[in-house]
């Protein structure tokens, strides 16, 4: 499956307070915009080769409560939790034959949706979301896939002064998840992306299982009960920071390697 890890999602109560406290560790950090039809707004990291932080806030309860959109859904569920990260989603260059693949190994792919955001300078973004219907009784939750509509050169050089930041070169490494059940959450990763066996590891967090995907490390943590399966930190490399931030609910950990 020929995919490249596209962002992070965290969700909080002020988007714009997160973004305030990148921008004070020298990251370039923007608002992002308004979602109309998710009732969401956003402000957003970026990073090179193409990834981002995206931190989502709801802008209005009734309209992102009423949203069938499964991304919005989840987050919904997910604010009953409290702030954090809820999700992450792979790109890809050609949504439906992604669809066709998901349906060969027996997942249930849900979508397309279609997406859109108009930024500040009054252009609308727009993109293809799919998700995957849920077969591991809740061991663990899988990753949506987006589409852009817009090739992947002409956002790379649109936001290339959006991946320039003070502290260095920064890049997102790594996503630690929290699962319910470590074997069988591995083993629906791995067919999923067809992936040899995983890494065995120990950080911060503790021992964990890591599959890399798409240009990222997963790292997936057996989580106590009960517990929610959401990513809980994010590690970000190649900056000249080297410390460990608490943010909306979310850990961040920051080094040169």
């Amino acid at each position: 499956m020929n995919v490249a890890f596209d962002h992070l999602v965290h969700l909080t109560e002020r988007p714009e307070q997160a973004k305030g406290s990148f921008e004070q560790l020298g990251f370039t950090a923007i608002h992002g915009g308004r979602h109309e039809a998710w009732g969401t707004y956003n402000a957003l990291c970026y990073f090179a080769p193409l990834s981002y932080i995206e931190w989502i806030g709801i802008a209005d309860e009734q309209t992102a409560n009423a949203c069938q959109n499964p991304l919005i859904a989840r987050l919904v569920a997910d604010r009953q939790e409290g702030n954090g990260f809820s999700q992450f989603a792979f790109r890809t260059n050609d949504i439906q034959q992604l669809a066709v693949q998901l349906k060969s190994k027996g997942f249930t792919p849900i979508g397309p949706f279609s997406g859109s955001r108009q930024r500040d300078d009054g252009k609308l973004l727009t993109w293809a979301m799919l998700f995957i219907r849920d077969d591991t009784d809740g061991a663990c939750r899988y990753p949506f896939f987006i589409q852009w509509d817009e090739r992947d050169d002409v956002r790379m050089n649109e936001l290339a002064p959006l991946m320039r930041h003070a502290n260095g070169a920064p890049s997102l490494s790594s996503v630690s998840v929290y699962v319910r059940r470590l074997d069988r959450a591995v083993n629906s990763y791995r067919r999923l992306f067809d992936l040899p066996a995983a890494n065995v590891g120990r950080d911060e967090a503790g021992t964990y299982a890591e599959l890399t995907v798409g240009g990222v490390s997963l790292r997936f943590s057996q989580a106590d009960e009960p517990s929610s399966t959401r990513p809980f930190a994010c590690r970000i490399v190649g900056s000249k920071l080297q410390r460990r931030l608490e943010l909306a609910g979310g850990t961040y950990i920051f080094s040169e390697l």
